[in-house]
């Protein structure tokens, strides 16, 4: 692993950090778009085999896909054939008039083609379920079984007693030994940013209210992230917290729902789970210029997670919760801009994560942890101090056609008739209460005063936080 060490100044902007900050990111170029691309899959169904092997799932399902996808494709002939038949058995009836063997073959045939027309829908209706289901084609680029670390930039805040676990955790990073470090679940108690007991109370487990300076500084650290991508040329838009199942099953893979949605009784209406799946959908049905690409958007909104596969893991304070506020970065690209794209988002983060003093890691993910929808896939961590370890705040992932296929989205090339298929990546600009957590933890001065970055603390007219008693 590549370790870099720099000197946070906050007089930087995230323009001025954002050029090089984490290595170039290549993507390969693949024989298909996705995993949704059957005409090529039918033909050679070798990449999807093995993106089901390498993310470790069973590959019942695609066995099963394959089979139905089959018994469809061949009662559809048999369909168009019993159409045909039944096309010159009319012609033979007009000719032969009263033709008694004819009718009753006209009669068997109208019958045989009602239970055929049934199956073929109903086999049409379970590959669907079954291809919605389908994971993403894999980048050969993404590490099998382990997490396969990028770079590290920044100079981590090690407490004293716990040196010698970073050193054998993050070997040949450099590090700043403090004298003692707080999680953010300390300090938001010790600080008054946070009701838990309230938030329990009257909502369930895993919401709280948030107090003073943390409130203000989640209003701050949203706006100045959507303000940094717009003046790097992204749109800015605020999706709708409501989507229809549709939008969901086309932009996720099905057994999202089971772990993750929050569904509105009575309606077909789900909370998203980030703003990517509306903005996902937001040009369904369009053939959009080249030219006009790549598209950036910069979306906001709030986050709802059931995170039902989560039991027990970070639930502590307020690093995962079921629901948060989230800035997203979602390109759509022709396919040779999105290595381009990739690193922009990716940088971008990085960038903003190192303005509020929080040393960041980039890291491939192994297959088995992907999102299942993603080709290629890199998340970006900050550094908790108080937790001794590097965690989660971003991901970045190409998709391919993947999500287009499902939402019909295309583009004309120059010169071509025929409009193709855009590629699209998704990647985190900030998951606002997670990247509070991290920034608190960074911030606390030996003092014992959590010293709010300068690009915040301009905001909101507040430089400091105390403890209060």
């Amino acid at each position: 692993m590549q370790a870099v060490t720099r000197k946070s100044d906050k007089s930087d902007t995230v323009e001025d950090q954002k050029a090089s900050i984490i290595p170039k990111v290549t993507v390969s170029v693949l024989p298909i778009g996705s995993s949704m691309d059957m005409h090529a899959l039918r033909k050679d169904m070798s990449p999807l085999e093995d993106s089901f092997r390498k993310r470790k799932i069973d590959e019942s399902l695609l066995r099963d896909f394959v089979k139905t996808d089959k018994e469809w494709r061949e009662s559809i002939v048999k369909l168009n054939e019993s159409r045909s038949q039944k096309n010159k058995l009319s012609i033979a009836i007009n000719a032969k008039r009263g033709d008694s063997e004819l009718l009753e073959q006209a009669r068997a045939l109208d019958k045989s083609m009602i239970d055929l027309e049934k199956c073929t829908k109903e086999l049409d209706e379970k590959r669907e379920l079954l291809l919605l289901a389908l994971p993403n084609i894999i980048d050969p680029l993404q590490p099998l079984d382990v997490v396969k670390p990028i770079i590290v930039v920044g100079r981590p805040r090690v407490e004293a007693s716990r040196v010698a676990d970073f050193e054998e955790q993050y070997p040949g990073v450099e590090f700043t030994q403090v004298r003692t470090a707080k999680t953010q679940y300390d300090i938001i108690k010790e600080y008054g940013l946070v009701n838990e007991e309230r938030g329990a109370e009257f909502s369930g487990a895993r919401f709280y209210y948030k107090l003073n300076e943390l409130s203000l500084l989640d209003l701050a650290l949203s706006l100045h992230s959507m303000k940094i991508l717009q003046q790097s040329g992204f749109n800015p838009i605020t999706p709708p917290y409501l989507v229809k199942r549709e939008v969901e099953a086309k932009a996720t893979t099905l057994d999202a729902f089971e772990e993750m949605l929050y569904k509105v009784e009575g309606e077909d209406l789900y909370l998203i789970p980030t703003a990517e799946h509306p903005i996902a959908a937001f040009n369904s049905g369009k053939v959009i210029p080249e030219a006009e690409l790549p598209l950036r958007y910069c979306g906001f909104s709030t986050a709802f997670r059931k995170e039902a596969g989560a039991h027990g893991k970070d639930t502590k304070g307020i690093y995962r919760n079921h629901h948060f506020n989230k800035v997203e970065q979602y390109i759509i690209a022709a396919p040779n801009q999105i290595e381009d794209e990739l690193n922009r988002v990716i940088n971008n983060q990085a960038a903003l994560l190192l303005s509020l003093n929080i040393p960041v890691r980039a890291i491939y993910l192994p297959t088995w942890d992907m999102d299942k929808k993603a080709i290629l896939h890199v998340d970006v961590e900050g550094w908790f101090p108080g937790q001794n370890r590097f965690g989660e705040l971003g991901s970045h992932a190409t998709v391919g056609s993947w999500q287009a296929s499902r939402m019909n989205v295309k583009y004309l090339p120059k010169g071509q008739q025929t409009p193709a298929l855009v590629h699209t990546l998704y990647g985190t600009m900030v998951p606002v209460e997670r990247t509070l957590a991290c920034m608190l933890e960074n911030n606390l001065g030996e003092d014992g005063i959590i010293h709010i970055p300068k690009v915040l603390a301009d905001m909101i007219g507040i430089d400091e936080i105390k403890p209060r008693k």
